[in-house]
């Protein structure tokens, strides 16, 4: 593919003013040295199964180990690759706003005003773990990638070179690489374009296709009025605001969870090792005890910018002054979004900025599980496979499933685009997901409006979901298709072109309904993937070489029922574990307003 080079596979990022370029024709040589020196490459540590789970969705990314890649299946014989395209969530972030390490600053005032910690020593760490954090996302960009990040895309890029080799072969083919807009997606796509080895492709922003979840994109700017994007921006913002304002079927759910007395418990045992029992007990209880995101804490109080911060270069270090802590549980979520995103921020994490609240949940790893949960369940009814018997909160993605299938068309048709690589969010990602039916996706939670006992709502027990499996860091959906020169016997027309797909860069099988080409393959034709995810009509076999007559009203893929199973037999990725051990890396840093 024309322009492409490859940066040396060191570890470190690489310099882009000094990337090696390699000419068209040796890519495909190159692309074979890169993919055995990649055997040495280090991958995030893997932690045991007790630490599964606890990052919901700020969970950081698991590279693909080597076995997965070896796993991957060859395309049938006399198939040869004919595009690649991919969707995948930013990498590893730091705090996306001053909020979480503001309201519990606030929290902090009052509670050493009042004797409310349990020592003034706890209390004294307690303050400087804030400020630290609070002065590493200063310095790094509030909501912008963190060196997690930066290395998750870059090795991701580098393997899709590897893997896609052949492709990338030919000089007359195209890259096109898509951006919502977000600083962070653009960060994440600069950073895999690094390590695809085509650092100067410039990205196209598309909000409209990538971030379709709201009317206001990312620059500001609003999606046109009268478009079938803005009609369905605005039909999903009505959609859930109806279902969590009073009244509605989502906001009785989440309510019902967060009111299970195992939240209000854990949060109490949590809280406990640092403040006293009197102050926990008076959170929420009068106006002194509610603490909002504003310069004094008090409600109605002008917004707060986090100190050393320039607003007008990082807008989101100012705070948004309607976010409160009310309760016990809501301060001990608070402090559980500071430990899930210090999972993220460990390059960040140095001198003069060192911080640690891991500690405050040592000997509390099931309380962490809970909070995941309660993390969790928002996502799950307000992006996910959400209500039975409702497709909004997933619908919405149905745009980007068409134009997967557009870039396949295009391609079959003649056009010279061989690569397309998206980047975007989790509020992108986690409708796909269950739009596609992909593993732990695929049960809704029962449409009860009046919630009365744990099997009316969505619960780890009765739910595949979660977050950390769904979306983590950097969650990606790739489709590689292969072609075939000549006519099908079969059919007497052009061969069709196979799909086989990726989750997070393991090859799994499409879902239920989708029949692949052959017993055991992940392999499916273009054709049979319309039919099972669209609807489209087939008049071909989904096999290869099979003339026989196909019946095209086979049912393709639905959300299971509600409650019961836990879809482990189709959970083919397994579950992603913690990876906090990766080492540091010198890499390019880009800010943006």
């Amino acid at each position: 593919m024309a322009g492409i080079g490859h940066p040396q596979a060191t570890g470190r990022s690489p310099d882009p003013t000094s990337l090696d370029r390699v000419k068209p024709g040796s890519l495909l040589t190159y692309a074979a040295v890169l993919a055995a020196a990649s055997t040495f490459l280090a991958v995030p540590a893997q932690a045991d199964d007790t630490d599964a789970d606890f990052y919901s969705s700020k969970q950081p990314y698991i590279a693909p180990t080597d076995a997965d890649i070896a796993a991957y299946q060859p395309a049938p014989a006399g198939y040869s690759p004919l595009a690649t395209e991919t969707v995948a969530r930013h990498g590893s972030r730091g705090l996306s706003g001053y909020k979480y390490d503001l309201l519990l600053h606030r929290l902090a005032e009052t509670a050493q005003a009042e004797g409310g910690f349990l020592t003034p020593e706890i209390g004294t760490e307690f303050i400087a773990n804030l400020d630290a954090i609070t002065a590493a996302n200063v310095e790094n960009g509030y909501g912008m990638l963190t060196g997690q990040g930066e290395t998750q895309h870059q090795g991701m890029g580098e393997r899709a070179a590897a893997r896609n080799a052949a492709l990338f072969a030919d000089a007359g083919n195209r890259i096109v690489a898509e951006t919502s807009g977000e600083s962070r997606a653009t960060e994440s796509g600069e950073n895999f374009l690094l390590g695809l080895g085509d650092a100067d492709l410039a990205l196209e922003p598309r909000p409209d296709l990538l971030y379709f979840h709201k009317v206001e994109n990312p620059d500001g700017t609003e999606k046109a009025p009268g478009t079938p994007e803005r009609e369905r921006a605005e039909a999903y913002e009505a959609y859930i605001e109806a279902q969590t304002d009073d009244g509605g079927t989502i906001a009785a759910a989440t309510e019902f969870i967060e009111e299970r007395p195992e939240s209000v418990r854990v949060s109490e045992e949590l809280l406990s090792g640092i403040f006293t029992a009197e102050f926990i007990a008076a959170m929420g209880a009068d106006a002194a005890h509610t603490w909002y995101a504003t310069v004094d804490g008090a409600k109605g109080s002008a917004p707060a910018c986090a100190p050393g911060a320039d607003p007008a270069a990082d807008p989101d270090a100012c705070s948004d002054p309607k976010k409160s802590i009310k309760s016990a549980v809501d301060a001990a979520m608070t402090l559980y979004n500071l430990y899930i995103i210090a999972a993220d921020m460990e390059e960040e994490n140095v001198a003069p900025h060192e911080f640690d609240f891991a500690q405050y949940f040592d000997g509390h790893e099931t309380d962490a599980e809970w909070f995941a949960y309660l993390l969790d369940a928002e996502d799950f009814y307000e992006k996910g496979p959400s209500l039975a018997g409702h497709d909004e909160t997933y619908a919405v993605a149905q745009p980007l499933l068409d134009d997967f299938f557009r870039v396949i068309d295009d391609r079959v048709a003649g056009g010279d685009v061989a690569a397309t690589f998206r980047f975007a969010h989790a509020e992108t990602i986690v409708p796909f997901a269950a739009l596609l039916k992909l593993p732990g996706s695929t049960v809704p939670a029962p449409d009860v409006a009046a919630p009365a006992s744990v099997d009316d709502v969505f619960d780890y027990a009765s739910n595949p979901w979660r977050g950390s499996q769904v979306t983590p860091m950097a969650a990606n959906v790739q489709w590689d298709v292969v072609s075939r020169a000549g006519v099908d016997p079969a059919t007497g027309a052009a061969y069709t072109p196979l799909v086989r797909m990726l989750y997070n860069e393991r090859e799994i099988a499409f879902a239920d309904g989708c029949r692949p080409v052959a017993e055991g393959s992940h392999w499916v034709k273009v054709t049979e993937l319309k039919r099972c995810l669209t609807g489209a009509a087939m008049a071909e076999s989904p096999l290869i070489g099979d003339t026989a007559p196909v019946d095209d009203t086979v049912p393709g893929p639905e959300l299971a029922a509600t409650g019961g199973g836990t879809d482990a037999a189709t959970w083919g990725l397994g579950i992603l574990l913690l990876a906090v051990g990766a080492a540091a890396v010198s890499r390019r840093r880009v800010f943006r307003d």
